[in-house]
């Protein structure tokens, strides 16, 4: 019995990916699952993903490529967010965004920010909540 195992390239996978318009990224899945999948994403030089939250499950990250800023907070009602913290991310570095944590993450370099990200599929879709993002309010 043969079996083809489905080996997908990031760098690849991510120069097709289509720009996910809620967020403002590329985003594309390369294995799991609905209950967990690891996806990549590209944030373009000097943009940043939508700030917003998940009701259910953590989200892990792992910075491939580039530098940027994660921004982290709470919501705080009418579409606002009531911002805990700040921290610098390069390449190398993996950190985790707890459910129900509003997170935002800006590429501030001239260079793309390739990062992989571990969560459910709904993440993408209907359990995401957008909400002002750092320096909106």
């Amino acid at each position: 019995m043969k079996f083809d195992l489905p080996i997908k390239n990031i760098y690849e996978q991510i120069k097709s990916a289509p720009l996910d318009p809620a967020v403002g990224i590329r985003v594309v899945p390369l294995t799991g699952g609905d209950d967990f999948s690891l996806f990549a994403a590209e944030i373009g030089p000097k943009k940043r993903v939508g700030a917003h939250y998940h009701a259910a499950g953590a989200e892990i990250y792992q910075i491939v490529e580039g530098r940027g800023t994660i921004h982290i907070g709470r919501p705080a009602g009418d579409g606002k967010t009531s911002w805990l913290t700040s921290a610098a991310v390069k390449k190398g570095d993996c950190f985790t965004i707890q459910e129900g944590e509003v997170h935002q993450l800006v590429n501030d370099q001239n260079e793309p920010l390739i990062a992989l990200f571990g969560c459910p599929k709904s993440h993408l879709s209907t359990d995401r909540t957008m909400v002002k993002g750092f320096g909106d309010d």
